[in-house]
C-alpha cells in the first residue's frame, strides 16, 4: 500500500516525488527524501524490497531539526492487516521535536481514531483529522500538505484519489510564502539543494549551513507576532515582557561593547506596528525620554517615530504627550544629532504633537524652541541659499534643502505658538542670528513665489510667507536696539542745549504757537542726529537714487487700534496679511496740489492722486519706476509711518515720545520736486516738528481759527471762509532747520523759493515731519479721569461713611455720572484737550538743570488744581444724569465708546461692583431705576460725590496711575515698532555692519 509524503516542519518544501506502479509493472520507486535545517543535510536512499514485502512496509520519512535526524521504522503487518496504518505525531515544545511510533490499531479501533494532533507552543500548529475509511474502503489513504505562511502552519488533509489517479500524481509539495523561491535562506549565505533518486542509487545532497542568528529570528517570526499580539497596550502583559527588555537594552546602549547589539534589540521592539504600540502604555511613555536621548542614531529615530504615530492617534493623545516635561527634553536632546535621519524624525514628531494648539504652546514653552532655533541658525544649507541670485528652483529639490525646509516649518511653528513672555527668556544672541537668516530666506521665498518651476519647493516649505513675517515680528519685539536715544539727547538737539531753552518751549509755544529753529550750516555736522538722518536715506544722491532708497524693501504697516494693549490681540487681526505689499495711503501717497486760478480759490483746492486708494504694489520695480515718472510730472512723495521703517527715525521718535510723556510719536516723509505743492491746505490733529533735511522750502502757516485743539482720530472741519489771509505767515525752511506748529494750524507748503530765499539750493526738497500724537487717556481730560477712577477705588477699600450708607454700587454710578459729565465740560473748555505732560522724562543731571525741571513740574501740577475747580463749579451732574438715563433706555451705547480705556484700568472689590467700560448697560440698568424712582435724592448725592472728589483726590496717585497705563501704551507700541523694523530688515543691517 501506497503511503503519502509528509511535510517538512518549518515550511521547507520538498522536493521528492515517489512514483509507484501497479504490482504487475514491476516498476519500483524507491527512496526518501529527508531534509535537515539545524545545519548539515542528509539524502538517504534505499533499495526497493520485493512486491511481497513492499505491501509490508509503507517506507520511511525522517524529519531533523537542531543538527539530529531520527528516524523511526513502522513495520507494515501482514497483508491481511496492510489495510491497517496508524499514524505518527509530532509535538514541539521549547525548540525541540519528538516522534514516536506507534504500532498500529486493529480495525474497530481504526476506526474510532482520527489520529493525532499536535500542537506546538508558540507556533500555534494546528493539525486536521485525518479519516480513514473501513476496510473496503482502505485502498484510499488520506495526505498531509503542509503551508507555512507568516510564522503559522496549516495542515490539510486530502483524500486519496483512485489508483488510476494515483499514478498520476507526484507527491505532496510545500510552499513557502513571503516572495521567497524555493530552498532559498535569508540573513547570508544561499545554497540550493536538488537530489535527484536513481533506481537502486544513492546521492547524497549538499548541506546548507544556518546561523543560530536565523533559527532565532525565523522561530520569532513564527511566534513573535502572537506573543506581540498578546502583549496589548491595555494589558500587563507589555510592562512584563517587553518594558523589561527595552529598559535593558536602553541603559547597554550607553556601553559602547554592547551598544550595536542593544540597538538592534530596540529597533525590533519599536518597530511594532502602530495598533501594538498605540496608544502607548504608560511604561513606554516613562522610558521614552531615555530612548529618544540614546546615542544610537537609529534608536533615537525610531523612538521619535513612534512618538509621532501615536500623537496622530488622537488629540487627546498628542496633548498628553507633549505637555510631558521629559518627552520635550527627550526631543530637544534628540535634536543635537548629528544624524540627519534622527534630525528628520525629531521634527516630524514636534509638528505631530503640535496638532493641537494645547501641544504647540507646551513645547514652545519648552527647550524644543531653542534648540530648534539654535539648529536652523546652525544649518549649512541656508548660506548657499540666502545668496544665491538665481530666481529659479531646481527641478527635484536637494536633500539638505528638504531638510532646511523642515526646520523652518517646525521653527516658525513654535515660535508663533509661543507666548510673548516666553520669548522673552531667548538668548538674544542666538535671536539676532535667526533673525538676519530668517528674514533673507522669507525675501527669498518672495522672489521664487512668482516662479512657476518652484512648485516642488512651495511644497516642501508648508510655512506661508505670512507665517515666517510673524515669525519674524515676534522674535524682535524684545530685541533691544542699539540706535535709541536719550531724551536729553534729542532735547539738545532740536531746543538748545540748556534747559532753560527747552522750559521756555513748553511754557511759551507747546500747543500754542508756531516757533523755528534755524541751524548754521558750519554747525550741522557737530549735530549727529541730523548727520545720521543725512546718512540713513542717501540724501547726496539724484532724486531717483533717493526714491529708490526710500521704496526698496518696504513692506506695508498694517493700523493697529489706539487703545490696543495686547500686541497678540493685534497678530490675530492682521494673521494672513502680516507683511504684505504696500497699500496706497495707508503706507504711501503720491500727489500733488495743482495752483488755483486765484487767491479766493486756493482753499477750494484738492490734492490730485497718481494712484487709486487702496491699490496694492505687489511689484517693487514696477513701483519704483511709476514713481520717479510721477516726480518728474511734479508730483510729491509721502512715505507714512518712517519710525517703522528705520532704526535711526525710531530712535529719534521714541525719545521725543519719552521727553514729551507720550505714547508714541509718528514720521512721515516728503520728497517734493521743483516748483510743486504737495499736500493741499489742511491742519493736522497733532502737534508736529518739521525737519528739513535737503533743500528748502516755502512754508505759510494761520492760527487755528477755533479757540479747542482738535482731538485725535476726531473728524476734519472743512476750512471754507475760516481763514483770515492777512493773518498769514511765511517761513523759508533751510536745509538742517527746524519748525514746530502746534495741532490745530493751517499751513501749506511749496518749492517754488525764489533764487534768493533758496540760496542756490537744489531745487527739490525733503523733509521730515515727527508727529507728537495725543491719545485721549494722556490729555488733562484723560487725566481727570483716571484721578477719579483712583479715588473711586480708594473709597471701596477704605471704611467711608459715603460708601457704607450708599452703598458701593451707588458709589460706581455717581462715578460713572462724574465721568461723562467732565467729558461734557472738555468739549467747551480748551485746558482738558491740551497735553498732560506729568511723565516727561527730565533728568537733573545739575542742582541749576534741577531748577528748571521743577519749575516744569509746578507748572503741571497748577494745570491740575485749575482743572479740579472747573470740576467742582461746571460739571452739570444733572444733565449727565439724563444723558445717560436716555441712553439707557434706547440702548445706544454710541456716547460712550469714548470710555473704552478704562477698562485698562484696574478695579477692586467683587465683580458685581465693577463696571465694564466696554459694555456698560450692564451694570448701569438697576442705579439709573433707583435715580428714576427719586431723581431729587440721586442728584444730591452724585453732587457730594463730585465735592467730595474735587476735595480729597491724591495728586500723586493719579500720577503713578498715569504713568502705569503711560507704560502699558509705551510697552505696546515698542513692540509693534520693533516688529516692523523687523520686516524691513533692520537685524540683518546690523549684522552686516557687525561683521564689516
Amino acid at each position: 500500500m501506497s503511503r503519502p509524503s509528509e511535510p517538512s516542519i518549518r515550511g521547507q518544501r520538498w522536493r521528492t516525488e515517489r512514483r509507484r506502479a501497479a504490482p504487475t509493472d514491476g516498476e519500483k520507486e524507491g527512496g526518501a527524501g529527508g531534509q535537515r535545517e539545524g545545519g548539515r543535510r542528509r539524502r538517504t536512499g534505499r533499495k526497493r524490497a520485493a512486491p511481497a514485502d513492499r505491501e509490508k512496509e509503507g517506507g520511511a520519512d525522517g524529519r531533523g531539526e537542531r543538527g539530529r535526524r531520527r528516524r523511526t521504522e513502522r513495520r507494515r503487518a501482514a497483508p491481511t492487516d496492510g489495510e491497517k496504518e496508524g499514524g505518527a505525531g509530532g509535538q514541539r515544545e521549547g525548540g525541540r521535536r519528538r516522534r514516536t511510533g506507534r504500532k498500529r490499531a486493529a480495525p474497530a479501533d481504526r476506526e474510532k481514531e482520527g489520529g493525532a494532533d499536535g500542537r506546538g507552543e508558540r507556533g500555534r500548529r494546528r493539525r486536521t483529522e485525518r479519516r480513514r475509511a473501513a476496510p473496503t474502503d482502505g485502498e484510499k489513504e488520506g495526505g498531509a500538505g503542509g503551508q507555512r505562511e507568516g510564522g503559522r502552519r496549516r495542515r490539510t488533509g486530502r483524500k486519496r484519489a483512485a489508483p488510476a489517479d494515483r499514478e498520476k500524481e507526484g507527491g505532496a509539495d510545500g510552499q513557502r510564502e513571503r516572495g521567497r523561491a524555493d530552498g532559498q535562506r535569508e540573513g547570508g549565505r544561499h545554497r540550493r539543494c536538488r537530489g535527484k533518486a536513481t533506481d537502486g542509487a544513492e546521492e547524497a545532497a549538499p548541506e546548507m549551513h544556518r546561523s543560530s542568528m536565523d533559527r532565532k529570528r525565523k522561530r520569532k517570526e513564527r511566534g513573535g507576532d502572537s506573543a506581540a499580539d498578546d502583549a496589548s497596550p491595555s494589558s500587563p502583559a507589555f510592562d512584563r515582557h517587553l518594558f523589561p527588555i527595552l529598559l535593558a537594552a536602553a541603559r547597554t546602549t550607553r556601553q559602547s561593547s554592547n551598544s550595536c547589539a542593544a540597538a538592534r534589540l530596540l529597533r525590533r521592539v519599536l518597530s511594532r506596528s502602530p495598533r501594538v504600540l498605540s496608544p502607548l502604555p504608560d511604561s513606554l511613555t516613562a522610558l521614552l525620554p531615555l530612548l529618544l536621548s540614546s546615542s544610537c542614531s537609529s534608536v533615537a529615530a525610531v523612538s521619535c517615530e513612534v512618538l509621532g504615530a501615536a500623537a496622530l492617534r488622537s488629540m487627546e493623545a498628542a496633548e498628553v504627550l507633549a505637555s510631558d516635561r521629559g518627552i520635550a527634553n527627550g526631543l530637544a536632546r534628540a535634536l543635537r544629532s548629528r544624524s540627519q535621519r534622527v534630525t528628520e524624525a525629531a521634527c516630524n514628531s514636534i509638528l505631530d504633537l503640535s496638532a493641537s494648539s494645547v501641544g504647540r504652546e507646551h513645547l514652545a514653552g519648552s527647550p524644543v524652541l531653542p534648540r530648534i532655533l539654535y539648529l536652523f541658525s546652525q544649518v549649512e544649507t541656508i548660506s548657499g541659499f540666502v545668496h544665491s541670485r538665481n530666481t529659479k528652483c531646481p527641478e527635484i529639490p536637494t536633500e539638505g534643502n528638504k531638510i532646511l525646509c523642515l526646520i523652518i516649518n517646525t521653527m516658525v511653528l513654535l515660535v508663533n505658538s509661543c507666548k510673548i513672555g516666553n520669548l522673552q527668556n531667548l538668548p538674544q544672541e542666538l535671536v539676532k542670528n535667526v533673525l538676519s537668516l530668517l528674514y533673507k530666506i522669507w525675501k527669498k521665498t518672495q522672489l521664487l513665489k512668482s516662479s512657476t518651476d518652484c512648485d516642488k519647493w512651495m511644497n516642501q516649505l508648508q510655512s506661508k510667507e505670512y507665517d515666517i513675517s510673524e515669525a519674524i515680528f515676534r522674535l524682535s519685539i524684545d530685541i533691544p536696539s542699539p540706535a535709541c536715544l536719550e531724551p536729553d539727547v534729542i532735547r539738545r538737539s532740536i531746543f538748545g542745549r540748556t534747559v532753560s531753552d527747552f522750559e521756555n518751549f513748553v511754557l511759551a509755544y507747546w500747543e500754542k504757537l508756531p516757533n523755528l529753529y534755524r541751524r548754521k550750516q558750519n554747525t550741522q555736522n557737530d549735530n549727529h542726529v541730523f548727520t545720521a538722518l543725512h546718512s540713513a536715506f542717501n540724501l547726496g544722491a539724484s532724486p531717483d537714487a533717493i526714491i529708490e532708497s526710500l521704496i526698496k524693501g518696504l513692506v506695508s504697516c498694517p493700523a493697529i487700534a489706539s487703545d490696543e494693549l495686547d500686541i497678540n490681540s493685534f497678530l490675530n487681526e492682521v494673521h494672513g496679511s502680516l507683511g504684505d505689499s504696500v497699500k496706497y495711503r495707508q503706507d504711501i501717497r503720491v500727489m500733488r496740489t495743482p495752483e488755483p486760478s486765484d487767491q479766493t480759490s486756493r482753499v477750494c483746492v484738492m490734492e490730485e492722486h497718481f494712484f487709486n486708494d487702496g491699490t496694492v504694489f505687489m511689484d517693487e520695480d514696477a513701483f519704483i519706476e511709476k514713481c520717479r515718472h510721477a516726480f518728474k510730472n511734479g508730483y510729491s512723495i509721502a512715505l507714512r509711518g518712517m519710525e517703522f521703517r528705520s532704526e535711526k527715525v525710531a530712535a529719534i521718535a521714541s525719545a521725543l515720545a519719552d521727553l514729551f510723556g507720550q505714547p508714541s510719536v509718528g514720521a512721515n516723509i516728503y520728497f517734493s520736486p521743483a516748483r510743486s505743492q504737495g499736500l493741499a491746505r489742511h491742519y493736522d490733529d497733532h502737534c508736529v516738528l518739521v525737519w528739513q533735511l535737503l533743500g528748502c522750502k516755502k512754508w505759510m502757516f494761520w492760527p487755528n481759527p477755533k479757540p479747542l485743539l482738535p482731538r485725535l482720530y476726531e473728524p476734519f472741519d472743512p476750512l471754507n471762509g475760516t481763514l483770515d489771509e492777512n493773518r498769514g505767515r511765511a517761513e523759508v525752511l533751510l536745509e538742517g532747520d527746524m519748525m514746530y506748529l502746534p495741532r490745530g494750524y493751517v499751513h501749506e507748503a511749496r518749492t517754488d523759493v525764489r533764487e534768493s530765499q533758496a540760496d542756490a539750493y537744489a531745487d527739490f526738497s525733503l523733509h521730515l515731519t515727527l508727529a507728537i500724537e495725543v491719545e485721549p487717556p494722556f490729555e488733562w481730560e484723560g487725566f481727570a479721569h483716571i484721578a477719579l477712577h483712583c479715588w473711586t477705588e480708594k473709597q471701596k477699600l477704605e471704611d467711608s461713611q459715603f460708601v457704607e450708607t450708599r452703598g458701593k454700587a451707588e458709589a460706581s454710578l455717581f462715578a460713572f455720572v462724574l465721568h461723562v459729565a467732565i467729558r461734557s465740560l472738555s468739549d467747551n473748555d480748551p485746558i482738558f484737550r491740551k497735553a498732560c505732560m506729568v511723565a516727561a522724562k527730565l533728568r537733573s543731571p545739575s542742582p541749576c538743570m534741577a531748577t528748571h525741571f521743577k519749575a516744569l513740574r509746578s507748572n503741571q501740577r497748577s494745570t491740575f488744581d485749575e482743572i479740579l475747580q472747573k470740576i467742582d463749579q461746571k460739571c452739570n451732574m444733572k444733565e449727565a444724569m439724563k444723558s445717560i438715563t436716555v441712553a439707557v433706555k434706547e440702548r445706544d451705547d454710541e456716547p460712550f465708546q469714548w470710555m473704552s480705556w478704562l477698562q485698562h484700568l484696574p478695579q477692586q472689590g467683587d465683580a458685581d461692583n465693577r463696571i465694564d467700560f466696554c459694555n456698560i448697560f450692564g451694570a448701569l440698568e438697576e442705579p439709573v431705576e433707583a435715580f428714576k424712582s427719586n431723581p431729587e435724592q440721586a442728584l444730591a448725592d452724585s453732587t457730594c460725590f463730585k465735592s467730595r472728589f474735587c476735595r480729597c483726590v491724591v495728586y500723586e496717585d493719579a500720577c503713578e496711575s498715569f504713568e502705569m497705563l503711560l507704560g502699558m501704551y509705551r510697552t505696546t507700541r515698542n513692540q509693534y515698532m520693533k516688529g516692523m523694523l523687523a520686516l524691513h530688515g533692520a537685524h540683518v543691517s546690523r549684522a552686516v555692519e557687525n561683521s564689516s
